[in-house]
């Protein structure tokens, strides 16, 4: 469209030339340089050929001050961007969200190593899980029954972990051997509710669960997540029970911001033990 209005603008200086030229051709016939007629008044005569040629190089200057202004207006009067694709309408859809953007940060992936100016890649919705304000999402796989855990119980679990955010490696399989103080509890994980020693995604998704229930639960990168300073996962759990799934795990987990770190627990709540008068933990029936 641009280079539309330059071709008018163009020829309208075009068509000033034209008239610019018909000022200097007095003469009907050929010639080198313009030729003057003589009257038969003699001075009156040529009186008025320089009064017509006055008038002809001022229609010339008019001229030349339209098509002046006709390429102003073409050029800086436009609204900006109206010939480029800047409008909403010929933008592609965005794969990424913009950092600015801080409506849709709870929905959004981490991954700072992308680019500065994006926050990272929208989170992928379950339509058949459960989302919480937290940015956490769940689906039962089974009911269970009797009461939910609270702070301070023992709770045991069965699990297995996937970087569903990257290629859904499997990072720990359920029923492995923990050996050592829970021979008792071959392939279990054992923690306190409630002490941090879990991390807060997975704790949040099994507060809510019954023993005997089995429940996905996929935590998003951030404050859900393993924190960062503890590559060893002795602080915060559960810890994969082989070296190749801590390498899996730790792969992601230590990525300098170019994998999706959203992970994937299938959990079972095994049994909820509770302290006795002496505060002991006591083993509840399975």
């Amino acid at each position: 469209m641009l280079l539309l209005k330059h071709s008018a603008v163009a020829l309208l200086l075009a068509a000033a030339g034209m008239q610019c030229g018909e000022a200097f051709s007095v003469s009907p016939f050929p010639s080198s340089s313009p030729t003057l007629h003589r009257s038969p008044a003699g001075t009156t005569g040529r009186a008025a050929a320089v009064r017509m040629q006055m008038e002809q190089q001022e229609g010339r200057r008019d001229a030349l001050r339209l098509a002046s202004a006709a390429l102003t207006t073409t050029l800086f009067t436009q609204e900006a961007g109206a010939d480029s694709c800047t409008r909403a309408d010929c933008q592609p859809a965005k794969m990424y969200v913009d950092a600015d953007e801080a409506a849709r940060k709870k929905d959004t992936v981490s991954m700072p190593g992308l680019n500065p100016k994006l926050e990272g890649k929208t989170v992928k919705k379950y339509p058949d899980f459960v989302s919480t304000d937290s940015g956490l999402q769940y689906k039962d796989a089974k009911q269970g029954s009797g009461n939910t855990p609270n702070d301070g119980d023992r709770v045991v679990i069965d699990w297995e972990g996937y970087t569903i955010g990257y290629y859904g490696r499997i990072f720990q399989k359920k029923n492995s051997v923990v050996g050592g103080a829970f021979a008792d509890d071959p392939g279990y994980y054992r923690y306190v509710l409630g002490t941090g020693s879990i991390l807060p995604g997975l704790e949040e998704g099994i507060k809510g669960m019954k023993p005997g229930g089995v429940r996905q639960i996929v935590v998003p990168p951030g404050p859900l997540n393993y924190p960062a300073d503890d590559s060893g996962h002795k602080r915060v759990g559960p810890r994969p029970s082989t070296f190749d799934g801590m390498r899996a795990l730790n792969f992601v987990l230590e990525n300098n911001g170019l994998i999706d770190k959203t992970l994937l627990f299938n959990v079972k709540l095994v049994r909820v033990d509770k302290k006795n008068e002496q505060g002991e933990y006591t083993r509840s029936i399975e």
